[in-house]
């Protein structure tokens, strides 16, 4: 192991230790009610080896050398932030292909945005596609490319399968063209690909749920659906292009409800059964996120302020004829949400600070855990005994979430333990961790 650098390691294990069992007791201090001075927490001196440690990441990779690497340099991110930050950027899990197999994207909205598989048999980069997004059951994947998006069902770690469906980007940019003629849209984009935030195939690729920069739309076959936008608000605001902040967007298993909105909107929910839509007043200032739950009975929307929240929780049969309510359950009113996804415990809230926090259907918190940046995307693996959570650090961690201890580099108040974490920066080659 010639790449191991012995003093280096040990003092990045000794401060790795030392900082998550100070942060630790901080915590478990303010949750017995004591307001302890953050000032008093000597900062993780870590970040001044990151320059050598990483550079021990990529030769431990190249020698094979992962087990060997995890053992002697515990992954972390935090101590990275400041001699990598320019090569970060975000992870978007998209979904588990098994209870091994994950895909995810990375280099989203630009010209360098790629898909890719990763399991113990390591990482596949699949082309000619540049985005996937994944059925609200798993089953489907949306694979998007320069031409057209694809629907392939269950597929392989090569994402190669069944093809259910085809969507022509020249076929979409056609209707939505037809249909806001005056207003510049995604059908105005040279590459529709670049502009993608989310995926959702729906009705056994019978149907597509469109969310880009430039709007959310549904899409059938033979009917285009711009969602938001709506044509009303478009109108009424003159509105010169179809572009939304903060836009999010989600369907439940079943396929009846869409949920979504954006900075600009209240909380949305259509009932794709009974054709209406219903507009929810957001409980803090900019909505922001929306998950249901695997019941399909219930959807939970988070409205943020700067880098907080508030998150209420829906039952989705009493919307009709209460939209004016303005006193949905309160599941949690800290967290600027960016992910969310149900687990046995509850809905694990992602948020800005980095934290993912288990909240159950009472809005009580079962546990915190940081895993030290701000939080893109989740996934469950089909088995819920696993968590793939993907931050804008460029960094894709798997969590056992049957862990029965946390180990002693974790910082939180549950049992969660790193399994194991992918590095997925710009210009590298993906590097186990």
């Amino acid at each position: 192991m010639s790449w191991l650098k012995e003093d280096i390691a040990e003092q990045w294990r000794n401060e790795g230790k030392r900082y998550a069992r100070d942060v630790n007791a901080f915590v478990r201090r303010s949750m017995r009610g004591e307001q302890p001075d953050e000032s008093e927490l000597e900062g993780d001196s870590r970040n001044g080896m990151s320059t050598e440690v990483f550079q021990m990441v990529r030769q431990a990779n190249l020698h094979g050398d992962v087990e060997v690497l995890r053992h002697e340099l515990p992954a972390a991110t935090w101590p990275l932030n400041e001699a990598f930050q320019a090569s970060m950027q975000a992870v978007k899990v998209v979904g588990y292909l098994n209870e091994e197999t994950i895909v995810c994207n990375t280099g989203i909205f630009t010209e360098n945005s790629q898909i890719y598989t990763m399991d113990q048999h390591g990482w596949q980069l699949i082309t000619p596609y540049t985005f996937a997004g994944c059925s609200s059951d798993g089953l489907d994947y949306a694979l998007a490319g320069p031409n057209g998006i694809s629907v392939i069902r269950q597929p392989d770690r090569r994402l190669e399968g069944q093809e259910i469906a085809t969507y022509r980007w020249e076929d979409i940019q056609a209707r939505i063209q037809s249909a806001l003629p005056r207003i510049e849209s995604l059908a105005d984009c040279e590459h529709p690909e670049r502009t993608l935030e989310g995926l959702i195939p729906m009705d056994e690729g019978k149907a597509l749920l469109i969310h880009s920069r430039y709007g959310i739309y549904l899409v059938t076959q033979d009917q285009l659906t711009l969602l938001h936008p709506d044509l009303a608000e478009i109108e009424e605001y003159e509105l010169e292009d179809t572009q939304i902040d903060m836009g999010h967007a989600a369907v439940s298993q079943d396929g009846r409800w869409i949920a979504y909105g954006s900075q600009g909107s209240n909380h949305m929910v259509m009932d794709r059964q009974l054709n209406k839509t219903y507009s929810l007043y957001p409980e803090s200032s900019y909505p922001h996120y929306a998950a249901f739950t695997s019941d399909n009975q219930t959807v939970w929307f988070n409205a943020c302020h700067f880098y907080n929240g508030v998150t209420i929780q829906v039952p989705l049969e009493s919307i009709a004829g209460n939209e004016t309510k303005e006193d949905w359950p309160v599941m949690d009113e800290n967290a600027r949400v960016y992910a969310a996804v149900e687990i046995e415990a509850g809905m694990v809230l992602g948020d800005a600070y980095g934290y993912l926090n288990c909240v159950n259907n009472k809005g009580e918190e079962v546990w915190r855990h940081f895993v030290g940046s701000t939080i893109y995307s989740f996934a469950v693996s089909p088995e819920r005994s696993k968590l793939a959570v993907g931050t804008y650090g460029g960094m894709l961690h798997v969590l056992d979430l049957r862990s029965k201890e946390m180990d002693e580099y974790g910082i939180g108040t549950g049992t969660l333990r790193e399994l194991e974490r992918y590095v997925l920066w710009r210009g590298e080659e993906p590097l186990r961790w």
